[in-house]
């Protein structure tokens, strides 16, 4: 039976360094209005990445429906704590935000396809969401093409019976153009992710 090692200096150190930027986007916020995640100072579209959904058999876009939201999250379902608490979060944040939960959409791509298959992914998913996408990469090369265009990196090492798997604890909050609006790294709660997610719903009715 394989066992599961993670790199704990590395996990660490975006643990430590995310709280660091928790600090600077969140507790000096006066304004209700101002996001508690991190806000890209250039725009990052991510509309042409394309994941494989088996769910579908067709490239799957990051572009969320008009008038909603979508989360991206790069993760696998052996992961001992990053992506339990951060997906949690999310479900948690969406029940705290009434009926405009329904507009908030969620895509996990797994970093680890060897056994995140098609048939552990969905239900590692459904456990979480009542609306997911549950996207395995083809091969590598798609993977990496995906995590170039939202700026993050992933690897997974297997040395006889250990598999080492290390990547980004981020979530993408992704629009209906496909641009990436805010990121919340690793350690922020789901009342943060509540509040930014109604304020950026919000400003989509007010513009339409």
């Amino acid at each position: 039976m394989r066992t599961l090692r993670i790199k704990k200096q590395k996990c660490i150190g975006v643990i430590l360094g995310m709280s660091v930027l928790l600090a600077a986007c969140g507790t000096s916020s006066t304004n209700n209005q101002e996001l508690f995640g991190y806000v890209p100072p250039k725009t990052k579209d991510v509309s042409q990445a394309l994941i494989a959904d088996p769910a579908t058999n067709t490239p799957f876009s990051f572009i969320a429906a008009p008038n909603e939201l979508l989360i991206a999250y790069f993760g696998y379902t052996h992961c001992p704590d990053l992506c339990p608490t951060t997906l949690v979060n999310i479900k948690n944040a969406k029940k705290k935000m009434g009926e405009l939960a329904a507009r908030v959409d969620l895509a996990m791509i797994t970093v680890d396809p060897n056994r995140d298959t098609k048939d552990v992914l969905p239900r590692y998913l459904a456990s979480l969401s009542d609306r997911f996408h549950a996207l395995i990469p083809s091969d590598d090369e798609e993977l990496r093409r995906a995590e170039e265009f939202f700026q993050t990196s992933s690897s997974v090492t297997v040395t006889g019976d250990k598999v080492e798997v290390v990547h980004s604890g981020t979530a993408y909050v992704i629009d209906d153009k496909g641009v990436v609006v805010v990121e919340w790294p690793f350690g922020i709660d789901a009342n943060s992710m509540a509040h930014d997610l109604t304020v950026l719903l919000n400003k989509k009715v007010k513009a339409t």
